[in-house]
């Protein structure tokens, strides 16, 4: 099967890998339609974090071939993600995955807009919990606070204003600039939200943090009611736009990931799948 092979960094390679032919119990099937590249990929990419060879990708979109999942039947759109122990991404004609990283749909969106769920749904992970409404300041000019600084709002909490002091604070794209900025804007004993890290992730001001009374959290977890919610913000709230996006397909992979490192959110379809939508 086609696969998208990470060798290197500027070393992605088209490649053939054997199918695995057993489907193990509890897993899915699928066969790929796109692959969603963002913040996080770009700096395992770029700082050689992945294993080699690698697979590329951890959020994509396709259609179920195979399962042994009543819910899931063989021509079910779905979006997938990957678990944290996986040993190899997405970017295949088809791959395994555990049926809880699988989620149906049944909106009508495009394979490329629904690989963005998985995406979404980690900053989701992010959002305060609480149903009441939390002021959350946006750090950093990444693509991801873009998507923070619309998702906020959706979600019914209100975005600092310049000079307002925040409850949490969200930092996006983190380098030591960033973090500074965050201990002057979040509140004595407020969170600070670390969604991704940037090239310089050292910081001396730590004890300083930690004296204001700040929570650092570097994680986020998601699961199925994320991504469902997910899928309905890019049906209902415009954030496909919002993700500053460049779609390719996979004979263009040197290209996405030039793309990938300049800062883009980069969408990767096989040449043999056009857009299709589904109703």
């Amino acid at each position: 099967m086609r696969v998208l092979a990470y060798y290197g960094k500027n070393d992605i390679r088209d490649e053939e890998w054997p199918r695995q032919k057993k489907l193990p119990l509890g897993y899915v099937r699928v066969e790929v339609r796109a692959v969603t590249l963002g913040e996080n990929d770009r700096f395992s990419y770029l700082k050689g974090e992945w294993p080699s060879p690698f697979a590329v990708g951890s959020a994509a979109a396709g259609l179920v071939i195979e399962s042994a999942n009543e819910d899931l039947k063989a021509g079910q759109p779905v979006v997938v993600w990957l678990p944290k122990d996986a040993t190899q991404g997405l970017a295949a004609e088809n791959v395994l995955v555990p049926a809880d990283c699988v989620c149906k749909v049944e909106k009508a969106l495009s394979y490329a807009d629904l690989s963005l769920a998985p995406h979404i749904a980690a900053l989701l992970g992010a959002l305060p919990k609480t149903e009441s409404s939390v002021r959350c300041a946006v750090l950093g000019e990444s693509l991801q606070a873009e998507m923070l600084r619309q998702i906020l709002p959706l979600k019914g909490h209100t975005l600092a204003k310049e000079g307002e002091v925040s409850e949490v604070t969200f930092c996006a794209n983190a380098d030591a600039q960033t973090l500074d900025k965050a201990i002057e804007v979040t509140n004595r004993g407020g969170k600070v939200q670390v969604v991704s890290i940037g090239n310089d992730s050292s910081w001396e001001k730590w004890p300083l943090a930690m004296n204001r009374g700040l929570c650092f959290n570097f994680d986020t977890t998601f699961g199925r009611a994320e991504v469902e919610e997910a899928v309905r913000l890019l049906a209902e709230g415009g954030l496909s736009a919002a993700a500053g996006r460049r779609i390719f397909v996979w004979d263009d992979v040197e290209k996405a990931f030039q793309a990938l490192g300049e800062g883009s959110t980069v969408t990767l379809a096989q040449e043999s799948f056009p857009e299709p939508y589904f109703p």
